[in-house]
């Protein structure tokens, strides 16, 4: 006598329409509704804000840091990347207080800012101010190389 093993097929089928729905939902869903049902952590935009503008000699990278100290924050020059760190401190006072809801973002902090090839990557070039929560930093441009004409020699 040969036993075989039967399958039942349909045992699946709950498990296997449970599946298609939740991947369904998973891809077919608008952005606003997908990103509405990420964690927090997923839809903030990179902390701190960066803004990057271009003058005619130097590119001006700006960075929204409220509440830290010069002392706080961290600027680098890495091969073609210009490194933010920091970090931004929990300093709660318990008197007569009780939070209830809290927005602000604390911890530490890295934001990496690819130069541009015309960027001038020498430290020295580089200068950074802070003033009321804004960390501005000046890139010079490489001034370019003029044309130059070469001679052809008759041979």
């Amino acid at each position: 006598m040969n036993l075989a093993l039967k399958r039942n097929r349909n045992a699946l089928t709950p498990f296997r329409t449970e599946l298609e729905d939740l991947m369904g939902r998973f891809l077919d869903a608008p952005t606003s509704v997908f990103e509405s049902n990420l964690p927090e952590v997923f839809r903030r935009p990179g902390f701190p804000p960066v803004n990057v503008a271009e003058t005619e000699k130097s590119w001006i990278v700006s960075l929204d840091l409220p509440g830290l100290d010069e002392k706080d924050i961290t600027v680098q020059l890495m091969g073609n990347q210009l490194v933010v760190s920091g970090e931004r401190k929990w300093e709660a006072e318990k008197k007569d207080k009780e939070y209830h809801r809290t927005e602000s973002q604390y911890g530490s902090f890295q934001r990496a800012i690819e130069l541009p090839d015309n960027a001038r990557r020498q430290p020295d070039a580089l200068t950074a101010s802070y003033k009321r929560g804004i960390l501005e930093i000046v890139v010079p441009k490489v001034e370019p190389t003029p044309a130059a004409k070469i001679p052809i020699r008759a041979g």
